[in-house]
């Protein structure tokens, strides 16, 4: 079963979203998600998940020191903070530079749109780019 952690600057949006789409996509996956800086989770985040069935009951802002020491087979870095914090990263066999923006709250007056367009946009990603067996 596949290791997968997703990173960020603060594991509060991109993150977060990555984690909980993934969960859903490939549900035997250890999938984990950090940030290389303390921060929280949005509630727009969970918000957004939660319409997806995504079960967000585990979910909360994490440190990357603060996940299990473990070899991934994959790291896929969301932002250019954490691209530029690589020396800091776990072992892994695929280190992935996949940078997406940060959504926008308020896009057509939906404070909601900017995040569920970033949860789709990462759900497509992940069906190409994610094969079963990464």
């Amino acid at each position: 079963m596949p290791a997968i952690l997703f990173l960020c600057t603060y594991n509060s949006v991109r993150s977060q979203i990555a984690e909980g789409v993934c969960r859903m996509l490939h549900p035997g996956w250890d999938i984990y998600s950090a940030g290389i800086a303390r921060g929280t989770i949005s509630p727009r985040v969970l918000h957004i998940l939660k319409e997806t069935g995504c079960d967000c009951s585990g979910m909360y802002a994490k440190h990357l020191t603060e996940l299990p020491g473990r070899q991934y087979d994959a790291i896929i870095v969301l932002c250019d903070n954490a691209w530029g914090a690589r020396e800091q990263f776990p072992k892994t066999e695929h280190l992935i530079y996949h940078p997406v923006r940060s959504p926008e709250p308020g896009i057509g007056g939906d404070e909601l749109a900017g995040y569920r367009q970033l949860r789709e946009e990462l759900k497509e990603w992940m069906k190409k780019a994610l094969a079963s067996n990464t």
